[in-house]
């Protein structure tokens, strides 16, 4: 199978660039100019709209990149599947994770996964949940990380770990000794009505950690009076750790990330209530044996 054009229209279409669609495709920028032209003549019908520097598809551009993606996802299926037959250890890994969390999974997960894999090319977006959702029905990536799925109907979802939220204090502060033991779990369980007068350091409404904080807010019957919204984590919790207020993060963060001043983490909420994070990948497709594989590092990392 050769689907170049189909590859070039559907980079033109993500990045609206001819620019920026030559650089990820390793080819000139008039190159993709002629092609586009020569495209486009053929067709006898414009497939994109030429608005200032940006190229905005046309309906019938809009229609080619959905069909050129779909053709797209089936070549990348065949072409795993006919490695697997030949010898399952070449191919194309490309996968979606936070931002946050490529920082203690890629290095050790990456490393060991190219011990068995030398052969496999691995790419990395980093990313939000529903942007590498949308890039993998699309048929831009082929597996994805994350806590939060927006049309799990069109997703196969892979269990990896269960989360947990915490809650981030100065360790001079005074809740901290009416913190209690929970069997089975790493921290401290913490009763958020103790800080109900406290400044919540919060993320913004549409980040996920802000979904399961204001549940714990829920269960434990209080709302904030003062808040501070800030998106960045790492810096929330530091700004806990300064005195500034209580921050949130997840457990699974918190292990590997290093703090200038100390500071201590609490569950917070609903004991038992986990964040689940899933690998997850278009519906019904199919999975190289080398991103088995994968899967299963991450497994093993987290757990």
């Amino acid at each position: 199978m050769d689907l170049r054009e189909q590859e070039y229209v559907v980079a033109l279409a993500r990045h609206q660039s001819i620019t920026k669609a030559a650089e990820e495709l390793y080819i000139s920028q008039p190159t993709l100019s002629i092609f586009l032209n020569r495209l486009e003549e053929r067709m006898g019908v414009p497939l994109f709209d030429r608005v200032g520097k940006r190229l905005v598809p046309t309906c019938a551009g809009a229609l080619y990149v959905r069909s050129a993606r779909e053709m797209l996802a089936i070549q990348n299926e065949f072409r795993g599947e006919l490695n697997d037959m030949i010898q399952g250890s070449a191919g194309r890994l490309r996968l979606g994770l936070h931002l946050r969390r490529s920082r203690y999974l890629l290095p050790k997960v990456l490393t060991e996964f190219e011990r068995s894999y030398p052969q496999v090319e691995v790419t990395v977006a980093e990313t939000s949940s529903r942007d590498m959702e949308q890039r993998l029905l699309d048929g831009d990536l082929d597996l994805i990380l994350t806590n939060r799925f927006f049309q799990r109907d069109k997703l196969d979802v892979i269990p990896i770990y269960n989360d947990h939220l915490v809650a981030a204090i100065p360790p001079e502060h005074p809740a901290c000794a009416q913190a209690r033991e929970l069997p089975g779990h790493r921290y401290l369980w913490l009763d958020l009505k103790l800080l109900a007068e406290e400044r919540f350091i919060l993320q913004a409404p549409e980040q996920s950690v802000r979904i399961f904080t204001d549940a714990a807010f829920t269960y434990a019957g209080i709302k904030p009076r003062r808040c501070f919204i800030i998106e960045n984590m790492e810096t929330a919790v530091q700004m806990a750790a300064e005195g500034y207020g209580v921050a949130f993060n997840y457990e699974s963060y918190v292990r590997y990330f290093d703090y200038e001043k100390p500071v201590r983490f609490f569950l917070v909420g609903f004991a038992d209530f986990t964040v689940p994070i899933s690998v997850a990948f278009r519906k019904g497709g199919y999975l190289p044996e080398f991103i088995q594989t994968f899967i299963r590092l991450l497994e093993t990392h987290f757990n």
